[in-house]
């Protein structure tokens, strides 16, 4: 069954079909909001809280080809991070954040936590809104459309700034980052 499917069904009170959705994207939004929040506890009260507005809002989705269930329920998240957490003010704790990786199988073959130091800290030097728009970009796997719909910000520019800011890295980086692209 499409997604679509599953949506159409869930706006006819079928809800029972919910559960298809929340498999589909409980790991990812969970993903999304601890690397905006790097806290384990609120990142899980925030998807949850997540899904639970969703499944109330469902109806309020327009369940067409264009919209996107996927920005849609991120825009909640996000929504949710912003409400309960001020994520310009939080510095990233390479530690916990390493471990959260390998927790979840991520990057088990990186064994040097000083280059992925390296990483963050080049992360840190960026301003908030193109840091948000690279981590959505690369980690969340969010299309520019996706991106472009959660920060309001144009296709075009969302690309620019993924486009420049991975030239900022520069090479050195480049094969650090790929790495993370793909665990």
């Amino acid at each position: 069954m499409s997604e679509q499917e599953v949506i159409t069904l869930c706006q006819k009170w079928k809800l029972e079909h919910f559960s298809e959705l929340y498999d589909i994207y409980f790991d990812k939004i969970y993903k999304f909001v601890f690397l905006k929040t790097y806290d384990r506890q609120l990142a899980q009260d925030i998807t949850s809280e997540t899904f639970f507005k969703a499944l109330d809002k469902i109806n309020t989705f327009k369940n067409n080809k264009e919209s996107s269930f996927k920005a849609w329920i991120y825009r909640i998240a996000y929504n949710l991070v912003i409400d309960d957490y001020k994520i310009a003010n939080r510095k990233i704790s390479i530690d916990e954040v390493t471990e959260f990786w390998y927790e979840a199988d991520f990057a088990q073959e990186l064994d040097n936590k000083d280059k992925i130091r390296e990483i963050f800290n080049f992360f840190e030097t960026l301003n908030a809104k193109h840091k948000q728009i690279l981590i959505m970009r690369i980690w969340d796997d969010l299309s520019f459309k996706e991106i472009s719909e959660l920060t309001w910000e144009s296709v075009d520019n969302c690309k620019k700034i993924v486009s420049r800011t991975m030239i900022k890295l520069g090479g050195q980086y480049m094969w650090l980052l790929f790495i993370l692209l793909f665990v």
